[in-house]
């Protein structure tokens, strides 16, 4: 019991955001340092997605439709990962810390600020 209550808080956890499937799946997606979990709220499951960024993530947003997610470091490094295959489709620098990032309702765009 001890051990699924200390996952689910996370061991590492120091901040970032927290961001939710918009589908039936009942996902939570949880910053843990540079990496992010992913704990199924259904079937009381969790699963820790296999990249990371190069240091502890400050911002994630999950598009939409479910299939982009965006992951933001403290000093600005961005992933832009496929959500459903698991695979880093790109990643960018924005040179300073980011406070704000949303998608479009049509999951084509994104805002950074």
């Amino acid at each position: 019991l001890s051990y699924k209550m200390h996952n689910v808080l996370g061991v590492v956890y120091t901040s970032g955001n927290l961001a939710f499937t918009h589908d039936d799946r009942d996902l939570l997606l949880s910053p843990v340092g540079n990496k992010v979990t992913v704990f199924d709220l259904k079937n009381n499951k969790s699963k820790t997605l296999p990249f990371e960024t190069r240091s502890n993530i400050d911002k994630i947003c999950l598009s939409p439709d479910c299939k982009v997610l965006l992951m933001i470091d403290v000093d600005g490094y961005a992933l832009i990962v496929n959500f459903v295959q698991r695979v880093i489709l790109s990643h960018f620098n924005f040179k300073a810390p980011v406070t704000a990032i949303a998608f479009s309702h049509d999951s084509k765009f994104f805002a950074v600020a």
